[in-house]
């Protein structure tokens, strides 16, 4: 069914949902980004996402109908979940982000 990885080859392939929330903190010095994508790849659908305080690393990365390669993007993901083609719906994408959207102050889940 489900696969979560965390050392799986770089991720490459079209861009079928992105969100991306940065949040700030005054108690805090630097803002926290979290990008959220669902990449479809030969294989099927691989859920990913990105924590980090470079809010600029979303100003180049392509957007949701994009092509996304890992290894050319300059951000490594840090959760990667897989999903066989035919298991994948738009709830399933829905639950992801609920579950995996980081700001200050709250989290998902």
């Amino acid at each position: 069914m489900t696969t979560q990885t965390v050392s799986t080859p770089p991720i490459s392939g079209k861009i079928l949902e992105a969100e991306v929330k940065v949040s700030v903190d005054p108690a805090q010095p630097l803002p926290l980004a979290c990008g959220l994508y669902a990449i479809e790849t030969l294989e099927g659908v691989w859920l990913c996402a990105y924590y980090g305080s470079n809010r600029s690393v979303f100003d180049y990365l392509p957007q949701k109908g994009g092509e996304l390669n890992e290894a050319t993007a300059g951000i490594a993901f840090h959760k990667k979940e897989f999903v066989p083609k035919v298991e994948y719906q738009a709830s399933r994408w829905e639950h992801f982000k609920h579950a995996n959207l980081m700001t200050y102050g709250a989290h998902g889940g």
